[in-house]
């Protein structure tokens, strides 16, 4: 089996069609991020996404050791697991990709916007058949859910936001060992 992740544009064709079938609604990607198509046996059968974190999540926060002091420059160093989608069922691929991912991910980003990335963290919506397995497969830490609202800024970003009621979601996180929190960094949006 020859797997390999395919460094991509969040706007390439292929990328968006399998983006269109994942369970998340297409809505962008936001901040820093890293996109790849999933290449198995030189066939593309999936896509996996990594990009800026979450601004405000307390049990995040509270497992990468974030605070008011810090989070401005620490927040970079930690990933989002933005979307991972498999079109193929083969038994222990997702995990597979996952490592994959978090090595290959963790390179580029250092790259890309020169920073040292110190973990990662994804949400899950919870349904009959989507419990998280993959990242407890994969060593995650389960961190509990998600408090099922966010703020949104419905007539743009200068304006007041509005505290919006979501599904709350599962959270699972997963450090990269020898590695700390960011203590510098610079925007990177120009890159």
């Amino acid at each position: 089996m020859n797997l390999e992740l395919i460094k991509c544009k969040r706007t390439d064709s292929v990328y968006q069609e399998i983006r269109n079938r994942h369970y998340i609604p297409n809505k962008g990607t936001h901040g820093q991020q890293m996109h790849y198509k999933i290449s198995l046996d030189n066939n593309i059968v999936g896509i996996i996404s990594g990009a800026s974190s979450v601004w405000a999540v307390k049990a995040r926060d509270e497992f990468f050791g974030l605070n008011k002091d810090n989070k401005r420059k620490g927040l970079p160093s930690i990933i989002n697991n933005t979307v991972f989608r498999l079109e193929v069922h083969i038994p222990n691929l997702a995990t597979r990709v996952l490592a994959m991912w978090r090595k290959t991910c963790a390179k580029d980003w250092l790259e890309r916007y020169n920073v040292i990335p110190h973990g990662f963290e994804t949400f899950v919506i919870e349904t009959d058949y989507r419990k998280g397995t993959l990242y407890k497969a994969d060593n995650w830490i389960y961190l509990g859910q998600t408090a099922g609202s966010t703020k949104a800024h419905p007539k743009g970003m200068a304006q007041k936001s509005e505290r919006v009621v979501t599904v709350p979601k599962l959270i699972f996180a997963k450090k990269i060992p020898k590695t700390t929190l960011s203590t510098e960094y610079e925007s990177s949006w120009n890159k």
